[in-house]
């Protein structure tokens, strides 16, 4: 019992140390943490039907629609429907969101160096050693 409630404590301290990762990426970014998972996803998997897109970040229909207006509105993201059925829907980045997206993986990639980062990625090895 005791080593299965270290483990637990071990999971509350890597999920606390990925929200303050997930945090300072969304404040460098000036992007939600969902509108930067979106451009991201897209970014590897254009042209995806939204559907799909929600099912695979795990995103309500509500939130993605809201962060794909937003993305939207800001010129980083188009949505086109996709033919035949007219009323489904597809996501590709723009011109300016493929740069966003270049200038955003720079920025996140240029983190992983930070002590936040190493805090977060010591505790998951530790975690995967003592499994």
């Amino acid at each position: 019992m005791g080593k299965s409630f270290d483990y637990i404590l071990d999971i509350m301290r890597l999920e606390r140390s990925l929200k303050r990762l997930t945090a300072s990426w969304s404040a460098q970014t000036g992007l939600s943490l969902n509108e930067l998972r979106i451009l991201l996803y897209v970014s590897q998997a254009a042209n995806q039907p939204i559907t799909k897109v929600s099912t695979e970040l795990g995103i309500s229909k509500g939130s993605l629609a809201q962060s794909i207006g937003a993305l939207t509105q800001d010129g980083l993201l188009q949505s086109e429907p996709i033919l035949p059925d007219r009323r489904l829907r597809s996501l590709t980045l723009t011109e300016a969101g493929e740069k966003q997206v270049l200038t955003v993986q720079q920025a996140l990639v240029g983190t992983l160096g930070t002590p936040t980062a190493k805090v977060f990625t010591d505790q998951l090895s530790a975690l995967d050693n003592d499994l």
